[in-house]
């Protein structure tokens, strides 16, 4: 006898096409929903059909992804703007940074230029202030031949017109041959430069005529030293750091005559021109120096004396009076109206031909 038995196959990986889902589905199964269009392709998850590979939640996600990317997107391009504009900003901030600094870099030059002028004229204004005081008494012989020089052979003074036309104080000594002037200067300011000019002029060669300074001691500093002619002509130097405070200006000439004027020693290293000493003052018609006052008139020939040695009157240089301790010596006395002697008075009479009148005083 034999058995027969029917085996049904079931492919649990077939997908099952309807436009209704399936009866008895086990986990996995596969439908594809044909009542959909276009169809869309189910998944038994166990409980229920849901869309196979989450392709809705796909979308969703996808289109959320877009609209966020969109959003990115502009955001993006408004942060691009704003960078654009942020560096429009910088670059005009950099282009007037940089013109800025070359305002500043300009008013830097300035200020240094500035400061270079200040500072020249601190140093012009201080030695203006330290110099220009001449330490040279009587420099120019416009007082004469005074005891501030103590002079050897021929010496005088001259104030020709050759000579006014040539200097600045209208006046000069004059040496003649084999003669010399020497003058000590003392309480100048040690440390510091001394600036010397002179105006001189040599009438003849062949022999020496020069002119120094003696300073620290026995170091000398020459103006000029030549044996040669030479008409008026400016010397000047400058004695660097002066240690000692006494300095002895020396001229000497061999032959003929030496014209020297305009003599100046100031403080400093800056030339100057020359000007008297602090305490002379030189006019045509006054002269005041550290020995006292001068005055004079030229046209009567009378001149008025007041010094630590006298004090007298001049008529073409003779004496007319000079006070003497207690009493007044004269050579002649004009007295217009009435005269006190001690207790006797003299009167004169209305009419000059009528005499005198002594009075005895009670």
């Amino acid at each position: 006898m034999r058995g027969v038995a029917q085996i049904t196959i079931t492919n649990i990986c077939d997908v099952i096409t309807a436009d209704v889902a399936p009866e008895n589905p086990y986990v996995g199964m596969l439908w594809v929903n044909t009542a959909i269009t276009p169809p869309e392709t189910m998944v038994w998850d166990g409980t229920a059909w849901v869309l196979q590979n989450g392709i809705e939640e796909l979308r969703q996600t996808v289109a959320t992804h877009t609209t966020r990317f969109g959003e990115f997107q502009s955001s993006i391009d408004g942060m691009n703007s704003y960078v654009s504009n942020l560096t429009e900003t910088v670059e005009t901030i950099t282009t007037d940074l940089g013109e800025e600094q070359s305002k500043v870099l300009e008013m830097q030059e300035q200020v240094s230029e500035l400061q270079h002028s200040v500072d020249g004229l601190t140093v012009t204004v201080q030695e203006q202030f330290a110099g220009g005081i001449n330490y040279v008494q009587n420099s120019a012989g416009l007082n004469g031949i005074t005891d501030d020089w103590v002079l050897t052979g021929t010496v005088a003074t001259d104030s020709s017109t050759d000579v006014q036309n040539n200097t600045t104080s209208d006046s000069c000594f004059v040496l003649g041959a084999n003669s010399t002037l020497k003058q000590t200067i003392t309480g100048v300011v040690t440390g510091t430069s001394y600036a010397v000019s002179v105006r001189a002029r040599k009438t003849a060669g062949s022999y020496s005529s020069y002119l120094r300074v003696q300073y620290n001691g026995n170091k000398y500093a020459y103006l000029f030293n030549t044996t040669s002619t030479f008409g008026w002509t400016e010397y000047h130097g400058v004695i660097p750091d002066v240690q000692d405070s006494t300095l002895i200006l020396y001229i000497y000439n061999r032959a003929a005559s030496l014209y020297v004027s305009d003599i100046i020693i100031a403080e400093g290293s800056t030339i100057h021109k020359w000007t008297p000493a602090p305490n002379e003052i030189y006019t045509t018609e006054v002269k005041i120096d550290r020995r006292g006052i001068e005055v004079s008139n030229a046209d009567s020939a009378q001149r008025t004396v007041i010094n630590n040695t006298e004090f007298s009157g001049y008529y073409n240089e003779e004496k007319i009076f000079t006070l003497n301790k207690d009493e007044t010596i004269t050579k002649k006395t004009t007295v217009d109206g009435e005269l006190t002697v001690g207790r006797t008075k003299f009167v004169p009479m209305p009419t000059a031909s009528d005499g005198l009148n002594i009075v005895i005083l009670d």
